[in-house]
């Protein structure tokens, strides 16, 4: 029963803040803030899906554009990880998104970037043009190297694709690691317990340019992960296991 009021609430609320975020887009369209204030209100209904979401980490981000990598675990990060994103910040999503009824639209309309993937010469035009669009208007990306949602198992290998944005940009790349929740949340559950998200020390622009993509890549993934070890042993959701 409580899966089925809270779908229909979800319904109306995706709705309703869909149509306020479309509205907001026509007004101003690609503006680099659509997408935070798309994020910041979509980032509510973590209360329906009786979430907690604590930030920390805000310090570490830089002042100027930078490259955000975070692990993603379900579609339900569009609700209760998009509160972390900052202003300013567009993400990176693949083109298909763009023939999604009314969503490919706001999509569009937020700012963010489409790449195609399987195609590496396109994929790498893209990421030339971001990067310029970055340099240009002081934007900053937020990408999931995993390139796909784990949902809970552990990271999955990261793509290099968002290593070289920074690199090719010379701008600071920042780890983003949010604990695990997926394995056990339930749409029954009226308390879904607390999810950590923590912005890490930033990877400088000198460490970037100067160290190979691989062994960033390689450095990031073991910081990534232990951090969200770290996030769990913390997290109501995996100690307490008060999800049922």
């Amino acid at each position: 029963m409580i899966a089925i009021v809270r779908l229909i609430l979800m319904g109306i609320f995706i709705i309703l803040s869909s149509i306020v975020v479309l509205f907001v887009c026509l007004l101003r369209p690609r503006n680099v803030n659509n997408v935070h204030f798309a994020a910041q209100l979509y980032c509510k209904i973590s209360w329906l899906l009786g979430v907690k979401i604590t930030i920390t980490g805000m310090e570490n981000i830089p002042s100027g554009s930078c490259v955000y990598v975070a692990n993603h675990q379900s579609n339900y990060d569009i609700f209760l990880l998009t509160g972390a994103v900052p202003p300013r910040a567009v993400s990176i999503g693949k083109k298909s998104i763009l023939y999604s009824p009314f969503f490919g639209l706001i999509y569009w309309l937020s700012g963010n970037i489409f790449i195609e993937r399987g195609n590496n010469i396109r994929a790498m035009q893209a990421l030339q043009k971001t990067k310029e669009k970055m340099l240009r208007d002081n934007m900053s990306v937020w990408l999931f190297p995993e390139g796909t949602r784990n949902y809970g198992k552990g990271l999955r290998p990261f793509k290099t694709g968002a290593f070289y944005l920074a690199r090719n940009a010379r701008l600071p790349l920042v780890p983003v690691s949010a604990s695990n929740y997926y394995t056990n949340f339930r749409l029954n559950g009226i308390n879904n317990g607390e999810i950590f998200v923590r912005f890490l020390p930033a990877v400088s622009k000198e460490t970037i340019t100067a160290q190979p993509v691989r062994e960033i890549v390689a450095i990031v993934y073991k910081q990534m992960s232990a951090e969200i070890a770290a996030l769990d042993k913390k997290n109501s959701l995996s100690d307490k296991s008060i999800l049922k």
